[in-house]
């Protein structure tokens, strides 16, 4: 037999055995061989196994239709004959890492990087992926967000829409100081999750989160906001449900401060308690409940910021998945339940039901052969808000009860790497009971994030 005959007899083999193989670890034959068109390829490919045009068109076909194993099976065959194709070595790096099965990724991503001659753009890829089967792997886990900018805001005072309001129960005029004004802001956003896998083959980990803000207002200086919120608490596996659940439960500790016009404007301790859970194997949902106190300190520009200090009952659940297996969506529902601590203040005490969804739809757009990832995401939101009683500094018989929505489209876009931006544009408007909370604002902002 010729040494062509040799080859040819031993790459057919070995297709032969990885599909067998693939066949096998599923139990079953894919349901990707059930496609005409891979049925087609693959016939086209065994019958001539030197054909490496035909092998990588099955190769990207069982790619598309999720048969990764025969995919990995066609791509080593390709380095049979030609060893010296670093992107061929890339793409069973890739196919190994979506399998999970890291130490042969890592092989192929290093001898991707390592074949001579390999593109720039291969080894950069290599690397990220080599970085992240790191991260993975390690028992600490953490991530990264940052993002800042410029906003504008049509009515950043939050100030009715008419001059005509209720003061003591009687009509009034507004005064200037508190009507609808326009503003600018520059605005810093932080937020950071770290995570130790306690490495029990499982959700067991501890977990903690830091988020911190500061909004400096162009005009409206008493409207300069800071905040700062740490959570932290372990995260335990529910070992009595399925584990494809891969359901957890969470207990964590809260802490905030906030600042208001330069100032202290209130702080305080919580819990915190939830669980998570995947449905479907394609959406995390998570349900959670959280109690905060929250000590208000009255100042120079709020000097009855004091009289809102009390506890906040948070019941809630959040979640991510598909709508009908396509549409991407993320959403999240609450009911809020505050009350002042003391009763001679009760009319700041509040019942709020809100709910938000939004739909991130991805992109990516090639520029000089290079990808860039872009997300869209429209989202749409109201709240219904009902006080516990009247105000009789506003009116000694009307209870103030809010209906607001809103709707907003989000832009996230990836300049370099980690690097990106961010444009999102916002509209809310409020119909009250009392004509001093009927609102609406317009809102855009824009500026660059960085994700690690």
């Amino acid at each position: 037999m010729s040494r062509r005959g040799v080859l040819t007899w031993a790459a057919g083999l070995c297709l032969f055995l990885a599909a067998c193989s693939a066949s096998w670890a599923q139990g079953s034959a894919p349901a990707a061989a059930r496609n005409p068109q891979y049925q087609a390829l693959f016939k086209r490919m065994f019958d001539d196994p030197t054909n490496v045009e035909a092998t990588f068109r099955f190769a990207e076909m069982a790619i598309k239709l999720g048969d990764y194993e025969a995919a990995i099976g066609a791509l080593e065959r390709i380095l049979f004959f030609n060893p010296n194709l670093p992107r061929v070595r890339l793409q069973l790096g890739v196919l190994y890492f979506k399998l999970g099965s890291y130490p042969m990724a890592r092989s192929y991503f290093e001898q991707a990087r390592g074949t001579p001659g390999a593109p720039a753009d291969v080894r950069t890829q290599a690397d990220q992926f080599l970085a992240e089967m790191d991260r993975r792997i390690s028992p600490h886990r953490w991530s990264l967000f940052a993002h800042t900018g410029l906003r504008y805001q049509s009515n950043a005072s939050a100030g009715p829409d008419g001059i005509l309001i209720k003061s003591l129960g009687q009509d009034a005029v507004l005064t200037s100081q508190f009507a609808k004004k326009p503003d600018w802001n520059w605005f810093g956003l932080v937020g950071a999750t770290y995570s130790y896998d306690l490495q029990h083959g499982n959700e067991d980990a501890l977990e903690a989160s830091f988020t911190g803000y500061y909004a400096k207002q162009f005009s409206i200086s008493r409207l300069d906001l800071g905040l700062i919120e740490v959570t932290a608490g372990p995260r335990l596996s529910l070992p009595f449900l399925p584990p494809a659940l891969g359901a957890s439960l969470k207990a964590y500790v809260i802490g905030t401060a906030t600042t208001l016009a330069s100032s202290p404007y209130f702080a305080g301790p919580g819990i915190g308690v939830s669980t998570r859970f995947n449905v479907a194997n394609f959406a995390r949902v998570e349900p959670f409940v959280e109690l905060r106190q929250r000590n208000f300190q009255s100042s120079g520009t709020y000097p009855t910021a004091g009289q809102q200090s009390g506890t906040l009952t948070i019941v809630g659940v959040q979640g991510s998945g598909s709508l009908f297996d396509k549409v991407p969506l993320f959403g999240r529902m609450a009911f809020d339940a505050n009350r002042a601590s003391d009763g001679a203040f009760a009319f700041n005490s509040y019942d709020r039901w809100s709910a938000i969804v939004g739909f991130p739809i991805p992109y990516t757009l090639t520029i000089n052969n290079k990808p860039y990832y872009l997300v869209i995401t429209p989202t749409i939101g109201g709240s219904r808000t009902a006080y516990a009683v009247p105000n009789p500094m506003v009116h000694p018989t009307i209870t103030r009860l809010d209906h607001e929505w809103n709707v907003g489209l989000l832009l996230d876009a990836q300049i370099y790497q980690n690097y990106g931006a961010r444009a999102h544009l916002f509209y809310s408007q409020t119909k009250s009971s009392l004509p001093n909370f009927e609102t609406k604002n317009f809102t855009f902002s824009v500026g660059p994030t960085v994700r690690f």
